[in-house]
């Protein structure tokens, strides 16, 4: 099937054409704006994909929507994080990203830049000068706007996309375009908010409506944020390029825009899947291809419990790149209707990193990322962390485990916890996500931590009240900029907690909730020795006595954390009691009338975010594995290989 016919059926379908009717069309999504559209782009670039270039002109409409007159317009130019080792992204970087890396530095190809060639307003030449590095560069304008005043600048710039190492750029015959246009930063109450592009960071930006129009060689496919408002009845060519097409593309209430190309058939002809109202485009890998249902029930399945759980995804459409291998810096990533989820080839294990959690991640930023818009440069947890979590319960309610049989289970927030307990006290939530220790404290605090407060919480409140909690969250804070105080402003009057304890132990604090199970001992009771009398002293032999044995349990608050926690213990007696720890103190030891045959720490699951819980119980025999038990495992691990292998 041809692209025009694709263009066309794509249409026709949001239309309501041989469909049930739709409340929008591909150049209207909504019939009153969801968003306060400060920021609005209308944007004209033509794509050299052999030199790896494009040029580009915008008109950006913006509305003061702050409480003083401004006479500075700041714009991210982010592609210059890439345009030498002097900015800011690869010093703090060392040229590396999660697990990719900068390919052959020593090359130009692997450098990229966004360079401004004008701004005007109001028919004039705008100077400007650059920020903390060369990825903002602050306008002058010609006059002070005022709260409430919209003015326009035309902007002429143009990029060099650098060899994808960190979320933009190209590899092969790949390339994504990301953070590739002039964004204006945001303006809140007489300030800008508008931060150099650093290694840990991520963005923050006005909602707006994007119309973009993109000249692409006509070889290549194209997936991108929007829909798509041209090729009803035919390919419109760039009359000024024989060999290019032009795509016209539209997006509404969105804070930033994404494209990829390729020149694959399955990008001309994406795959097409209506999930409760949205369309989903899939552009598969072919090598891929096999996994293709497992990628598309877990965007399905986020959709469906992103809808029950928050509100219904409210955009026409939504877009999922399997990023091909060799592009691995730009896989993992999110935008307004875009996600970059690779998927595998042979996973004979079933294992569920991927295509399942990257693709449940990737589609949850699309709410707290994209929908909520916080700052990810000051509080990037309330994007992260909230998403972590809730790929956590999502992957939960769909597949119970990581990874698992009968016997054998990889919980969904193991990552999470992994990652939290490598570097535990280094940072606290409220820290800005450049001002972090290192980059390995970045992701322990505001992927790990945040997801284990997150559990943390609920289990303080209850499952009920803690949806009841993130539901108002989501929708009140919708298509606003919430900072963590909205967030707890919203739980404290949904749960009826006063939640300062909480949150100075657990968001603002650095210390660890870490009790232990020192030592259990058991002691003979005996009488005897010497006895007074009215005569001598007499010597009696020690016999054992009333009641027999005794034992004592001793425990440790080994973190900095002075919580209430619960004891557990059963003694031989087959008596069973429970006690509170204040925890005030260091260590306690308590005292028994039989010997402690078994006893756990925190039994009732309060405190998930207790660092050891190997260490926080006690039996006195450990746990005796015969030979059918382990052949059974064994057994168990070759026949799960050879099924994922499609033999038996």
């Amino acid at each position: 099937m041809g692209r025009r016919m694709v263009a066309a059926l794509v249409v026709f379908a949001a239309m309501g054409l041989g469909a049930a009717p739709r409340t929008w069309t591909p150049e209207k999504w909504f019939e009153k704006p969801k968003s306060p559209r400060i920021a609005n782009y209308r944007i004209d670039a033509v794509l050299d994909f052999e030199h790896k270039t494009l040029e580009a002109t915008e008109t950006l409409s913006w509305r003061n929507t702050g409480t003083a007159p401004t006479q500075e317009l700041p714009l991210h130019l982010y592609l210059n994080a890439f345009k030498g080792p002097q900015s800011l992204f690869v010093k703090e970087s060392g040229g590396r990203l999660r697990s990719d890396h900068q390919d052959r530095p020593s090359e130009a190809a692997s450098w990229g830049y966004c360079r401004l060639v004008s701004a005007r307003m109001e028919g004039r030449d705008l100077q400007g000068h650059t920020g903390e590095d060369e990825t903002v560069h602050w306008l002058k304008l010609p006059r002070p706007v005022a709260p409430g005043e919209t003015i326009q600048v035309e902007i002429a710039w143009e990029n060099r996309y650098p060899k994808v190492f960190a979320r933009s750029g190209w590899a092969d015959d790949f390339l994504l375009s990301g953070q590739w246009f002039p964004k204006v930063g945001v303006y809140q109450g007489d300030r800008w908010n508008c931060h150099a592009y650093h290694a840990n960071t991520e963005y923050f930006a006005d909602f707006g409506v994007y119309d973009v129009s993109l000249s692409l060689p006509n070889a290549l496919g194209l997936a991108h944020t929007g829909t798509q408002t041209n090729f009803i009845t035919e390919v419109e060519q760039d009359p000024k390029r024989p060999l290019n097409v032009i795509w016209r593309l539209h997006a509404e209430d969105v804070h930033d825009f994404a494209w990829a190309v390729m020149p694959r058939e399955s990008w001309r002809n994406p795959a097409m899947i209506e999930y409760r109202g949205v369309q989903v485009f899939y552009y598969i890998n072919d090598r891929n291809r096999g996994n293709f249902q497992r990628q598309r029930r877990a965007v399905e399945n986020a959709l469906r419990w992103s809808e029950e759980w928050y509100f219904r995804y409210p955009y026409p459409t939504l877009t999922v790149i399997d990023t091909p291998k060799e592009a691995e810096g730009a896989d993992g990533m999110e935008y307004p209707t875009l996600i970059t989820a690779s998927s595998v080839t042979f996973d004979p294990l079933q294992q569920r990193f991927e295509p399942e959690v990257v693709a449940t991640h990737e589609y949850g930023h699309q709410f707290f990322y994209g929908m909520l818009a916080s700052n990810e440069f000051e509080e990037p947890w309330l994007d992260e962390g909230f998403n972590s979590w809730f790929t956590h319960k999502a992957m939960e309610r769909s597949y119970h485990s990581l990874l698992g049989g009968r016997r054998f289970q990889v919980p969904t927030d193991f990552p999470e916890w992994a990652g939290y307990w490598s570097l535990p006290s280094a940072d606290p939530l409220t820290r800005f996500g450049f001002r972090t220790l290192n980059m390995q404290s970045y992701f322990a605090t505001n992927y790990g931590k945040a997801t284990l407060v997150l559990n943390q919480l609920e289990a303080m409140l209850g499952r009920p009240v803690m949806e009841q909690v993130v539901r108002a969250y989501a929708q009140e804070m919708a298509f606003h900029h919430p900072t963590r105080n909205d967030f707890r402003r919203i739980a404290e009057r949904v749960s009826g907690h006063d939640l300062s304890a909480f949150w100075r132990d657990f968001v603002e604090g650095t210390e660890v909730l870490d009790y232990a199970i020192r030592g259990v001992k058991t002691r003979e009771v005996t009488q005897g020795g010497w006895l007074f009398s009215e005569k001598a002293p007499v010597f009696a032999a020690p016999q054992p006595a009333a009641p027999g044995r005794v034992g004592s349990i001793t425990l440790e608050r080994k973190g900095g954390l002075k919580v209430p926690i619960t004891l557990w213990v059963r003694l031989e007696n087959r008596e069973e009691q429970r006690l509170v720890w204040d925890g005030q103190d260091r260590w306690v030891t308590y005292e028994f009338d039989s010997p402690v045959a078994a006893a756990v720490l925190d039994p009732d699951g309060n405190y998930p975010m207790l660092k050891d819980r190997l260490h926080a119980s006690y039996t006195p025999k450990p746990v005796k594995r015969g030979f059918y038990y382990w052949s059974q495992v064994v057994w168990g691990a070759v026949a799960g290989w050879l099924q994922g292998c499609g033999i038996g």
